[in-house]
């Protein structure tokens, strides 16, 4: 299911962005079992790197953030490629507080892009005094992309903790923007406009608040989705070498590796040495 939209509005001038994230965010809190602090602040972000895997131009492209405060949420780690394969998590699973009680009052967000060309690009700006993850994306792109950005995330959850709705909202002025236009975009209520994808979908709701034509639409399909398995982590233990790969299963087994991503364990042991190593 389509659940990301891209525009021009505002007479081409303004780049808009809408996503529904709940399905992200649902199974980001399911595969790391987070309380609802937790829950609704790694949404957030979650729902911020959707709109910029979302920007990455070349199909091979792929973006990280590192947010790191002095809360007690601890780092949150969220990375997205071109494909909007979304992954992340967030160190403390179980913090009970508000959204700035889990990023604490100083930190930075860095902000790693790779566009597949020569090197990554790598920008960085102090989380703001105020404010909380959106507010952080935003001085993010004013201070290391020189944009003015504007974002609106949320994220929704029932008694029990769980996802009824999480979505992102970005508006966007392109450098060649008028005074006019700008003066509009920074008064927009993009709160609103999230509470209408909720009940309307991105489709609808950009047709409604910006009388865009289905035409220009740009609609994608985001999904959370963790790149690791057990053949690609097979690969990553060839490079430690036979020898060091078997001390460690004797030593410890097995070889142990845990994705922080999607919270899973795997284990290798001596018959997946043979089978990497068979003529030994």
């Amino acid at each position: 299911m389509k659940n990301l939209l891209r525009t021009l509005v505002f007479d081409g001038q303004v780049s808009l962005t809408l996503a529904d994230t709940t399905e992200i965010v649902r199974e980001g809190i399911k595969l790391h079992k987070l309380s609802p602090s937790a829950a609704f602040v790694f949404g957030k972000a979650l729902s911020a790197m959707t709109f910029m895997s979302a920007c990455l131009k070349n199909e091979a492209g792929e973006i990280s953030l590192s947010l790191q405060g002095d809360g007690l949420g601890g780092e949150i780690a969220v990375s997205g490629n071109r494909a909007l394969r979304l992954r992340g998590y967030i160190h403390n699973t179980d913090i009970v507080g508000k959204e700035r009680d889990c990023l604490g009052e100083n930190g930075s967000l860095t902000i790693i892009r790779d566009d597949g060309y020569n090197r990554p690009f790598v920008g960085a700006c102090a989380l703001p005094k105020t404010g909380g993850v959106d507010e952080a994306f935003e001085e993010y792109y004013r201070i290391s992309e020189q944009l003015p950005t504007y974002i609106k995330t949320h994220v929704d959850l029932d008694e029990n903790g769980d996802c009824v709705f999480a979505g992102v909202a970005v508006l966007q002025p392109l450098p060649f923007a008028d005074e006019k236009t700008l003066e509009k975009v920074e008064s927009f209520n993009l709160f609103s406009v999230l509470e209408e994808l909720k009940t309307l979908g991105a489709e609808e709701t950009a047709r409604r608040r910006f009388d865009v034509s289905k035409e220009v639409f740009e609609s994608r399909t985001a999904v959370y989705k963790c790149n690791c398995s057990r053949r690609y982590l097979l690969r990553v233990l060839v490079s430690l070498g036979e020898e060091q790969l078997r001390e460690i299963i004797k030593d410890e087994g097995a070889a142990r590796i845990h994705c922080h991503y999607c919270n899973t364990d795997y284990e290798f042991n001596e018959e997946d040495a043979d089978k990497l190593f068979p003529h030994s």
